[in-house]
């Protein structure tokens, strides 16, 4: 039986007033500088009160506050996990190349997880992979052992890929949530398509492909295997008949229009949530709808700051929830 959150959705439902549209993207993309748009996002409650505050300082303030509401709205933190999957194995990732290589690199952690990178950091060190939760102890240790045998970070890559894939098929599984069930299964057929695309055009063996994939509903991995061998026209054909007509589109474009069309293609999926009061598919449609703002006010702003122009910046604006 699924658990009700009508206070939970009704607190969402004030918040979802705050939600930049398409027409406010529009005006952060038409701002002249950097300066004037982090202004146009301070105004309408970005940030905090640091004047001399950075994007990436922003941003990562505004994704602290979407998690925080998330803790307030909902009882455990295991209700939301399909949304911080894939930031716990990045950093899984980060850390096991950090230790192995013993090299210390900047800003390659994401902030805001559950695992701390220093611990994580730690386990890989010490071995202590028991203390790592059940999967991704195994899969650390896997991905370590591979690392330091081989040391072919690719290989490393695609253990913890793989293992990501598996995890958000599995909390969809285990959610009560269709929202939650299809977006696990959106997530995992993209990864696949980009392993395909990726595949194909480094010339990589089926093989490969068969231990990088993950079987999902959206997509057949075997067939989108057999595609590859045709190259990038191969993958192509197989994704129009496949119903991605509007994927081939954009990836015609670039690899950046196609990560922009994929996050579209969520916003579609999660707007049905916005007529629905009583389950927790809404107040992770809100979760996924504020991703997609600050990942797109980022994108902006940073366009703006490396002096691109205007229209290469528009065309990797992602569609907005509100």
């Amino acid at each position: 039986m699924q658990k009700e959150y009508t206070y939970g959705v009704a607190r969402i439902r004030a918040l979802e007033t705050t939600l930049l549209s398409d027409e406010a993207i529009g005006q952060l993309l038409s701002v002249k500088s950097v300066e004037e748009g982090i202004t146009f996002l301070k105004d309408r409650g970005w940030g905090n009160s640091n004047e001399s505050e950075t994007i990436d300082e922003m941003m990562d303030s505004e994704k602290r506050k979407t998690l925080q509401i998330l803790d307030e709205v909902v009882d455990t933190s295991k209700e939301y996990e399909i949304l911080t999957i894939q930031d716990e194995y990045h950093n899984l990732k980060a850390a096991i190349k950090q230790v192995c290589t013993n090299q210390e690199m900047a800003h390659v952690f994401i902030e805001n997880t559950a695992l701390e990178p220093e611990f994580l950091k730690t386990c890989i060190r010490e071995g202590k992979f028991e203390s790592l939760p059940e999967t991704m102890g195994k899969v650390a240790k896997e991905a370590t052992d591979t690392l330091l045998r081989t040391g072919d970070g690719q290989l490393c890559d695609l253990i913890v890929d793989r293992a990501t894939m598996e995890a958000l098929l599995q909390a969809g599984k285990e959610s009560e949530n269709e929202l939650v069930q299809r977006y696990a299964e959106i997530l995992v057929a993209i990864a696949n398509i980009k392993i395909a695309f990726r595949g194909a055009r480094s010339g990589k063996e089926e093989q490969f492909l068969e231990n990088s994939m993950v079987p999902c509903k959206e997509v057949s991995v075997s067939e989108l295997r057999n595609a590859s061998s045709g190259g990038i026209e191969g993958i192509y054909s197989y994704l129009e008949g496949a119903g991605f007509e509007g994927g081939v589109q954009a990836m015609k474009q670039s690899p950046s229009v196609f990560e922009c069309w994929c996050d579209n293609q969520i916003i579609n999926e999660i707007k049905g949530q916005k007529y629905l009061s009583f389950s927790i598919g809404p107040i992770i449609a809100y979760a996924i709808a504020r991703f997609n703002e600050i990942k797109t006010a980022k994108i902006i702003l940073l366009g703006k700051q490396n002096g691109f122009d205007e229209d290469f910046i528009r065309e990797r604006v992602r569609r907005m929830y509100a």
